[in-house]
């Protein structure tokens, strides 16, 4: 993409090499630089954060969204979605249900990587923003969100967690919060699903695995399990502080593009 630029960058926190894309609008920056948004899943998002600041940036007045440098970070290769990666990256350890117990637990190392060595690396060589940076993600990367608020809840001032997956450890992930969100001044929170993410949408129920689909969304209550724990976030740090909408019409693959011109929204702010 234009002005885009990529590299293959190796974290000394966990041995592994990431693939991080950087976008920095044209022109001057504002006084104390750009805001920025870390974008995770970067191979299948990060052109679309690209795309969605450039075209809405022309008209703040009328979309509510100025110039921001888009971040993206993504495992190395060329998946979108590298899902052994992303397991081990996004979890602080097995799911509840046990359903996955091997190649997790990665979170912390990855944390360290993205507040220790990316972010002070880029502020170094770009003119970000520190007092206006947002971490986006989305599905399991919505939960490792919610996992790094609750650890490091001062390295970004805005942290999106877009359908996340609370039910992996949802006690364990609802114990961190409540121990670490109380008395934090200055971030805000964006959380986001959409409204079939409980049920199979019509477009899906012809498909092969019906029954499958209907059966793991039960038990896994991706709405109602957000809304409970957004309820709650909002009592640690205030209505104005935690934002939660429930898309209609939008599914879980589909209601990440509706949520990022709503991050992107915020973020400017």
């Amino acid at each position: 993409m234009a002005g885009a630029r990529t590299r293959r960058w190796p974290a000394q926190t966990n041995g592994q090499t990431y693939r991080i894309s950087v976008w920095v609008p044209p022109g001057t920056p504002p006084p104390g630089g750009f805001p920025a948004v870390y974008v995770l899943d970067a191979n299948a998002l990060f052109g679309t954060f690209v795309e969605l600041v450039r075209r809405s940036s022309r008209r703040p007045d009328a979309t509510g969204i100025v110039p921001a440098a888009v971040v993206g970070i993504a495992h190395d290769g060329d998946e979108l979605f590298a899902e052994a990666q992303r397991r081990r990256d996004f979890t602080a350890g097995p799911s509840a249900d046990g359903s996955v117990v091997s190649g997790v637990g990665g979170a912390s190392s990855f944390q360290s990587f993205i507040a220790d060595e990316l972010m002070p690396a880029l502020r170094a060589e770009l003119p970000l923003d520190a007092a206006r940076q947002t971490l986006f993600g989305h599905s399991l990367a919505g939960h490792f969100v919610l996992q790094a608020l609750a650890a490091r809840p001062q390295v970004f001032r805005t942290w999106a967690a877009v359908s996340p997956s609370v039910w992996w450890d949802e006690a364990g992930l609802r114990a961190a919060l409540a121990a670490a969100l109380p008395c934090q001044p200055g971030l805000r929170v964006f959380m986001a699903v959409g409204a079939w993410e409980d049920e199979v949408p019509p477009w899906q129920r012809q498909h092969p695995g019906y029954e499958q689909l209907v059966a793991r969304r039960a038990q896994r209550r991706m709405v109602g399990s957000a809304q409970a724990l957004a309820e709650q976030m909002t009592g640690w740090l205030g209505a104005e502080r935690l934002a939660f909408r429930v898309f209609p019409d939008e599914d879980h693959a589909s209601v990440v593009m509706v949520a990022a011109q709503r991050v992107l929204r915020l973020c400017s702010t």
